[in-house]
């Protein structure tokens, strides 16, 4: 059952530069996961190869968070594992625990270590021209810091508690990146998600080692192509998804999953030209400009980068009734969004050039929109 507000996630960091929190408590919603879940996946990039089905691929990451995970209430909110997943066996609790792994590594990142545009680095391969050693181990993930500098990353996860000897080994094990853009990362972190019992709440572990592998690669990863590839599983979702007008963004339902996904409408207009125009030169600036003028507004409402995520999961009981859900168990920064629908306009100002996507010319949204309007309740134009 997902109750309203967040759950706290204990975190404990060791081997980190001065300045990171030692313990922690991670504030996460459930759709705070989903997106990490979503912008982490490896398939949702090269559409040419594989069309609809990394809109399958998400979706079936997305999915295991409404089956798997409950959100408890006993004294602090945590997270913890339902029923079913405690029944799975052994392999398919490996698969949950490396889900989760990936999605608390993004927000560790993201939340403790001011990173932006965090993802996988074989996912973006073939954008990089990067090659790897055949079994050569390589961290999984990588993003920018916001005041500069870059983090590289590996997720763990674990059904049961974490163990010395995986502790250990997290603490010994060398850097397998040991530069970007000739850079020495200031950070390469390993964390793993655990739980102490069957009903013991979820736990993250982060270590950052500081010695490089005597064979760690050098990525050479170009900044545009970067923002690029963090922002290219979007245009695949709106693909595949119609997409529609809320307030400053544009969004895609799926229903069937109860999900809502969505950008800033100028972030999309620039990101869909770089795409489909090959006008990668200047991204990132661009990016990060259209960013730092709706700052105000992201950081009072929605996520920094500029997307948002929603979701409308219920407890079992709670999806067989009928009619109008209650308002009231909707996330303040979306109500906030929906009240500012059409309040501020500065971003149609926005250059459209011909043949590009002008979102002024999307359906507004309007009935079911999972996680922003309730069942039933409709959106005048």
């Amino acid at each position: 059952m997902f109750f309203k507000g967040p759950a706290h996630v204990r975190t404990d960091a060791a081997l980190f530069p001065a300045g990171v929190p030692v313990e922690q408590e991670l504030s996460v919603m459930p759709e705070d996961l989903a997106r990490a879940l979503f912008i982490t996946g490896r398939a949702p990039y090269d559409r040419a190869k594989h069309g609809r089905s990394s809109t399958y691929e998400w979706c079936h990451r997305v999915a295991v968070l409404p089956a798997y995970l409950s959100w408890s209430d006993d004294p602090v909110r945590r997270i913890t594992r339902t029923d079913l997943a405690r029944e799975l066996d052994p392999s398919e609790k490996s698969m949950l625990s490396y889900t989760l792994g990936q999605a608390m590594c993004q927000l560790f990142a993201e939340r403790q270590l001011s990173v932006q545009f965090f993802m996988h680095v074989a996912r973006y391969a073939s954008a990089y021209d990067l090659t790897f050693t055949p079994g050569q181990s390589r961290a999984d993930f990588f993003g920018e810091r916001t005041y500069g500098g870059y983090v590289v990353a590996e997720a763990k996860g674990r059904s049961g508690p974490l163990t010395k000897e995986l502790r250990k080994t997290m603490e010994e094990q060398k850097r397998t990146i040991k530069a970007i853009k000739g850079e020495t990362p200031e950070i390469a972190y390993a964390s793993a998600v655990h739980f102490s019992s069957p009903h013991g709440p979820m736990r993250l572990t982060a270590i950052d080692p500081e010695e490089a592998a005597p064979r760690a690669v050098d990525l050479s990863v170009d900044p545009d192509l970067h923002v690029l590839a963090y922002y290219t599983p979007f245009l695949d979702a709106f693909a595949h998804q119609e997409p529609l007008r809320l307030g400053d963004y544009v969004v895609a339902s799926f229903t069937a999953f109860d999900v809502t996904l969505g950008i800033l409408a100028p972030v999309l207009q620039r990101v869909e030209r770089a795409a489909r125009r090959n006008e990668t030169e200047g991204l990132r600036d661009d990016i990060l400009r259209l960013l730092a003028r709706h700052r105000p507004r992201l950081e009072r409402t929605l996520y920094r980068d500029g997307t948002l995520f929603a979701a409308d999961w219920k407890s079992s009981e709670n999806r067989h009734r009928s009619g109008r859900q209650d308002s009231g168990t909707l996330p303040d920064f979306l109500h906030e969004a929906f009240r500012s629908m059409n309040q501020e306009e500065d971003w149609r100002a926005e250059h459209v050039e011909e043949g590009d996507l002008d979102v002024r010319n999307l359906p507004a949204a309007r009935g079911y929109v999972p996680g922003i309007f309730p069942r039933g309740e409709l959106l005048e134009g």
